[in-house]
């Protein structure tokens, strides 16, 4: 099996509430995952010569993009490289209604199938 991160994003829409009066902020829920990749920009983000995999859960809430390294050092090499790209370079703009944008902050979440002497595992 091949490393893989996994990030996941959703959109907050808010609806109002008369007796806040205040609008109480949740996840909006997707039509389907081209809908989903439509509200949110990942065009910082390098996939060259990755295969990024995009499915929803929690019931069409949660915009999962999965992206699969080989399972070999060059490939741990390249999960680790993406991994830092996405946290400290990469942004992710999200907008619900095409309009008002906002940073979306990915999960963090990613999956290391195993860690050798001296890899550091980035679950931990």
């Amino acid at each position: 099996m091949a490393n893989t991160l996994r990030y996941t994003y959703q959109i907050k829409g808010g609806t109002w509430n008369d007796e806040k009066e205040d609008f109480d902020m949740a996840p909006i829920t997707f039509d389907n995952v081209n809908a989903a990749k439509g509200m949110m920009d990942f065009s910082e983000i390098d996939f060259t010569g990755l295969s990024p995999v995009y499915s929803l859960e929690d019931s069409d809430k949660t915009l999962v993009v999965t992206i699969p390294f080989a399972d070999t050092a060059d490939g741990r090499t390249a999960q680790d490289a993406f991994h830092n790209n996405m946290k400290d370079t990469w942004t992710v703009i999200g907008s619900a209604d095409g309009s008002t944008a906002e940073t979306l902050h990915p999960s963090n979440a990613f999956t290391v199938t195993s860690t050798k002497d001296g890899e550091v595992d980035l679950n931990a």
